[in-house]
């Protein structure tokens, strides 16, 4: 896959160009959401909607700062579907999608960033 889930335009105004300050936001990220989506994994299994679509909230500010729109615009859907529509209808194909697209996501930002020693 050669188009990149994400765009760091936000984070560069925002670390002013500081590449430290950048990798250790992107190391964190990376640690962080791959246990939110082990988590929601489990969730799902578990049929946990709500949960999910709390978790979805959390991701969405993640995602949203590293410039991955779709990825955002999906956590918001799940969480937007579960929290104020009750609708449970696609919940559970929307969540994989999530999942393996963040799974996509964190595996460019491993490579682009030469990240190693997370999960």
């Amino acid at each position: 896959m050669d188009r990149k889930l994400y765009n760091l335009k936000k984070m560069d105004e925002i670390a002013q160009g500081d590449q430290g300050f950048i990798r250790d936001m992107l190391v964190t990220f990376v640690e962080n959401v791959t246990v939110e989506i082990e988590g929601i994994r489990s969730l799902k299994t578990a049929e946990k909607w709500t949960v999910i679509a709390e978790t979805a909230h959390k991701l969405a500010s993640n995602f949203a700062y590293l410039g991955a729109d779709g990825l955002h615009a999906l956590a918001v859907d799940i969480e937007k579907s579960v929290i104020n529509d009750h609708n449970l209808t696609g919940i559970a194909d929307k969540t994989d999608k999530l999942c393996n697209e963040g799974i996509l996501l964190i595996g460019q930002l491993k490579k682009d960033f030469d990240i190693v020693g997370t999960n």
